[in-house]
């Protein structure tokens, strides 16, 4: 199954998504130590930083979701774009699938440490998703956004976003190398607490389109 081995297939059949678990933060404990500096103050956000956390949150506080997608990939190898469409499902705090319906059948489950892939006819397989990083990055991408969760996304990615509360675009883009080897950048766009797009460009300049519809 080549496309389980290549780091852009998978990103181009997992990542769109309407979005590892997210890690308890550790706590940081003040030392006792006299001669020790003080911590470092938290850097402000700028408006567009502090507007990505608004719309993260806003997104967080929706406990299930089920929707249709409509899905464009535009890959450089293949003279035109392919098309997918199916059925998204997402209940919290980290169970999500993604069905699609057109032009075959495949279908994603992605619960706990664990996702489940079956692809076309072929057997399904279920792969632990820290195997790989592209695993953890594409969970990352589709759970932090659903489950609100700032702290698990800025792992990878730096915030940004325009618009308001009401209408919005949010803008992740790689924050390590490791990061920039896979994905170019990832927007999304919505309304409230709804994501209505996705634009994906990967590393290799592969472009996905997701058009979300409730």
């Amino acid at each position: 199954m080549s496309w389980l081995r290549s780091p852009h297939t998978l990103l181009t059949l997992l990542l769109p998504l309407s979005l590892t678990l997210p890690s308890p933060a550790q706590a940081e404990t003040a030392s006792t130590t006299p001669s020790s500096p003080p911590p470092a103050s938290t850097p402000s956000l700028t408006p567009q930083e502090s507007l990505a956390e608004t719309i993260l949150t806003h997104l967080g506080q929706v406990p299930e979701r089920d929707n249709h997608f409509r899905e464009t990939h535009s890959v450089r190898a293949l003279k035109a774009p392919l098309k997918s469409s199916g059925i998204l499902r997402f209940r919290a705090p980290d169970h999500i699938e993604k069905i699609t319906t057109a032009p075959i059948h495949d279908t994603l489950i992605m619960e706990g440490d664990a996702v489940q892939i079956h692809h076309g006819k072929s057997p399904a397989r279920t792969l632990p998703l820290h195997i790989t990083p592209v695993l953890e990055l594409m969970a990352a991408t589709i759970r932090g956004p659903l489950q609100g969760n700032t702290a698990l996304l800025k792992q990878f990615y730096s915030l940004s976003a325009q618009g308001d509360p009401a209408s919005w675009t949010l803008t992740m883009t790689p924050r390590t190398s490791e990061v920039a080897h896979m994905v170019h950048i990832v927007q999304m766009t919505g309304h409230n607490n709804a994501i209505e797009s996705i634009h994906l460009i990967q590393a290799n300049n592969d472009v996905t389109d997701t058009i979300i519809t409730h």
